[in-house]
């Protein structure tokens, strides 16, 4: 498994909440929130297939890192189908 993917599930697996938003430009950012209240981005551009998808920023009470992992199919259609719900 790539990192992405890696850091895709620890997220889904621990999710609290979801939330989406759309840029302007048609960017999808997707926060979910973990447990302790950390909350991991993906990011998403306007034209792109499930296999666009990439991890963004981590952000922690305290602290944080910013990502640029793609993230594969099998991940990313589960984060589609997440963005899709929390943007309507």
């Amino acid at each position: 498994m790539i990192f992405g993917d890696s850091l895709t599930a620890e997220a889904l697996a621990a999710s609290g909440k979801t939330s989406a938003t759309l840029s302007p430009s048609g960017t999808i950012r997707l926060a979910i929130t973990l447990h302790d209240d950390t909350i991991q981005h993906f990011e998403h551009p306007p034209a792109g297939t499930c296999t666009d998808w990439r991890v963004a920023e981590l952000e922690a009470p305290g602290s944080g890192f910013t990502f640029d992992e793609p993230v594969t199919e099998q991940w990313g259609h589960a984060l589609t189908l997440i963005a899709r719900n929390s943007l309507t």
